[in-house]
């Protein structure tokens, strides 16, 4: 598993809490509260650490940061941070800006440059990259400062915002050969939100990115009737032939969403609780104006009818049957059991 590290004042005494989140990242810049200790004080910090990038989570109470000249040179640090808010707001001193930031846009830090920021309560999802790594990809790699990309309507950074907490949720379980493999497509991406554009060395990462992103509003709306590939391209904001090339190896995106629609109706004829439920009104809920079409590209897919399918279940047979009393079924099932009978 790949290095994670925990930061949780929960529960401390709030002098003692401060005085731990002041050790950690106090090192980077001077912080000073923005309400008095006596009103209580919580930090949360929850770190993964991929290759020589660091991904983390973090809920802190309002207060101010300032990174002077004199910290850049004490401490060396040469990275760029990229920050999504889930909650709060950032004031940049610098520009004299509010920068009142919205769940997917996106605050770029330079940490070699001077930093004066205030903060509100806050929930944050950070990105810490060395600048050897991400310099060479992005234009203008020395500007200084801040700069604010905003996600509304940017597809690349709405893509870095969904990618980016994808890798945070699957942290836990990631193994150092699966970190080593997602550096270089966060890296591309990253690049190209900045830049605002796609370099073409950068293709590749990206759009293993894009069809990820795709894949995933596809599960979360499943059983929307709108949509489609035309509804797809627009929310994307690609075309409907670059929509039909990325998904060319699944046999393109109408046979996509036809073949998640038909592992969703599998799960509602196999259930119990859905036994009522006639398999028209099932093919009908899954897209399917017509029952025979809804069966014969179920049976495509799964090998056969949803009848078969609904009567292995609630007869509780396995769909498999070997020469002992267990099959891979009952194994998923009961696994104790299936230890038992070795």
């Amino acid at each position: 598993m790949i290095p994670h590290s925990l930061l949780d004042t929960t529960g401390m005494p709030a002098r003692q809490a401060f005085a731990l989140w002041h050790e950690q990242m106090g090192s980077l810049g001077d912080i000073r509260l923005s309400r008095d200790l006596a009103d209580g004080f919580e930090a949360h910090v929850e770190a993964f650490l991929l290759g020589n990038m660091v991904l983390c989570v973090s809920r802190s109470m309002a207060q101010t940061f300032d990174r002077s000249r004199f910290r850049i040179a004490q401490d060396g640090v040469d990275h760029y941070v990229l920050r999504f808010f889930a909650r709060g707001n950032v004031f940049c001193r610098k520009r004299d800006l509010d920068y009142k930031l919205g769940s997917q846009d996106l605050l770029f830090h330079d940490l070699s440059a001077v930093m004066r920021t205030a903060i509100s309560d806050v929930e944050a999802l950070s990105l810490i990259v060395p600048r050897s790594m991400l310099a060479p990809l992005i234009k203008d790699p020395d500007a200084t400062g801040s700069r604010v990309l905003r996600g509304d309507g940017n597809i690349l950074t709405e893509l870095l915002h969904d990618h980016l907490w994808s890798l945070f949720r699957l942290a836990p379980g990631m193994s150092t050969a699966n970190a080593a493999a997602l550096i270089r497509p966060t890296l591309d991406l990253t690049a190209a939100a900045i830049n605002g554009t796609v370099a073409e060395e950068a293709m590749s990462g990206v759009e293993t990115c894009l069809v990820d992103a795709i894949c995933r509003h596809v599960h979360l709306n499943i059983l929307d009737r709108d949509l489609s590939p035309a509804t797809l391209a627009a929310r994307f904001g690609i075309s409907r032939r670059k929509l039909s090339y990325l998904f060319e190896e699944r046999g393109g995106i109408s046979a996509h969403i036809q073949t998640q629609r038909l592992h969703l109706a599998r799960q509602v004829l196999a259930d119990p609780a859905e036994r009522n439920r006639t398999i028209g009104d099932i093919a009908e809920r899954f897209g399917f104006a017509h029952r025979p079409n809804f069966s014969r590209a179920f049976e495509r897919v799964h090998g056969m009818s949803p009848r078969q399918v609904r009567a292995f279940a609630l007869a509780k047979k396995p769909l498999v049957q070997d020469g002992s009393h267990f099959s891979w079924h009952e194994w998923i099932r009961q696994p104790r059991s299936a230890l038992a009978s070795i």
